[in-house]
């Protein structure tokens, strides 16, 4: 379970996908569930914290994209 908690402007949102390859799926989607520039406060995939350098979507995309998700 990857599970996504962001600031959307200045409202504090979560969202969960059942896997990182559900995440990287629909963010290549027309109209994806999250914008680009969302800034992530924290993100855990099977419980576990995930490590940003760029603490955005897109980072996190770019992150899981690196690692062949």
């Amino acid at each position: 379970m990857l599970k996504i908690n962001y600031l959307d402007g200045s409202t504090h949102e979560s969202i969960e996908y059942k896997s990182a390859t559900d995440f990287m799926a629909n963010q290549r989607l027309e109209v994806p569930d999250l914008e680009d520039y969302y800034k992530i406060e924290s993100v855990t995939l099977d419980g576990k914290p995930v490590d940003l350098e760029d603490k955005t979507i897109i980072g996190l995309y770019k992150k899981f994209d690196s690692q062949g998700v």
